[in-house]
């Protein structure tokens, strides 16, 4: 019989693969509307001949582009508020679901209201910023870095064609290679890490409110080759409740945390009290050195295959391929293809 604390163990790191994905929605919804500085941008530049343009009309174009910046990024933080405001909520809501179906046992629980996480949220840095303070810095870094490329444009003498290929990129590389894109690349990091944020104060909030069942608070760590130093040496730490450092540990933080359910005797709960099939599971062994791939090797098929595919899951379950093996040191995701080239004894292994 699984103890409680793996039980709650094992359910929240099946639940943060799924964090990953919501965020990736996230971050969808926050692309579309970024995507419109490109194209307005470009419309409002190619409205003027660059070459020819007098200071006092290149001033006024700088306004005009500046107003474009704001408007895209203050759409970005409306959506990301709103966004944030309900899965700070579904997220108290799940932890109390995770501790009182884990538990065989009624246990008085206390969820957070809504409103107080979503100020915890407001309030609270992250990476020493508030996320506003996040969302005004990339705001202003990206209109500055768009006024220098058309200042520069203009006085090197530039095109109008050729200024709005530095800035949107080119379509052969999917407009990543443009000035813009920079500026995207930022705020999906800062959305990443914002998610994560949320997360972690929803969390810690519950602990903190229901510290007559909590004990302890354990650090979770992704562990595959993109894991950051910090992370890795804080990996299985156990702290106490409203103590120690909590996740995100950096921009693009991928850790979470799980709560450590008190014993029985540590409740108050007599064990002649409790029902007899439960006495043994609250007080099982806490999994202090399980590592996400050896977590994934203890799921089923279909969720090994949900997580990584179904050849990739294949290499990992017969061909003795590690998670850490999928990814390069840069986070590149490799392909079948790359796989097979780099270790075709795994794909003989699996059978592939």
């Amino acid at each position: 019989m699984a103890s409680v604390n793996e039980d709650v163990f094992d359910r929240q790191v099946s639940h943060q693969i799924y964090l990953q994905r919501y965020t990736s929605q996230v971050i969808k919804k926050i692309v579309a509307l970024l995507s419109k500085i490109d194209s307005r941008l470009a419309a409002e530049l190619e409205r003027v001949d660059l070459t020819t343009v007098k200071q006092a009309r290149l001033d006024k174009l700088l306004e005009s582009v500046r107003d474009i910046n704001a408007e895209a990024y203050g759409a970005v933080g409306k959506e990301l508020k709103a966004e944030l405001k309900g899965f700070a909520a579904y997220e108290a809501e799940f932890q109390e679901r995770i501790l009182l179906e884990s538990i065989p046992v009624n246990v008085d629980y206390v969820r957070p209201a809504p409103n107080q996480l979503y100020a915890a949220v407001s309030a609270r840095p992250f990476q020493g910023r508030l996320l506003k303070e996040w969302l005004r810095d990339v705001e202003a870094n990206t209109f500055r870095r768009v006024r220098d490329e058309i200042r520069m444009g203009f006085v090197e003498g530039r095109t109008t064609d050729q200024m709005v290929r530095d800035l949107r990129g080119t379509a052969k590389n999917k407009y990543s290679d443009g000035i813009i894109a920079r500026g995207k690349r930022e705020t999906y990091a800062i959305v990443r890490t914002a998610v994560s944020h949320t997360a972690s104060v929803a969390r810690e909030m519950s602990y903190a409110e229901n510290e007559t069942i909590i004990k302890g608070v354990k650090w979770i760590s992704t562990l595959d080759s993109r894991t950051s130093a910090i992370c890795q040496a804080r990996d299985g730490k156990i702290y106490k409740p409203s103590k120690g450092p909590r996740p995100p540990a950096h921009v693009n933080c991928r850790s979470a945390t799980t709560p450590i359910v008190k014993s029985w005797a540590e409740m108050g709960i007599s064990l002649k009290e409790a029902p007899a099939g439960t006495r043994a599971s609250i007080n099982g062994q806490v999994p202090e050195d399980m590592t996400y791939g050896q977590w994934l090797k203890r799921q089923p098929i279909e969720v090994q295959e949900d997580v990584l595919g179904v050849a990739k899951a294949k290499l990992f379950r017969d061909g003795g391929v590690g998670v850490d093996r999928f990814v390069d040191t840069s986070g590149h995701e490799y392909t079948l293809d790359e796989l097979r080239s780099r270790d075709a004894e795994a794909f003989k292994r699996a059978g592939l």
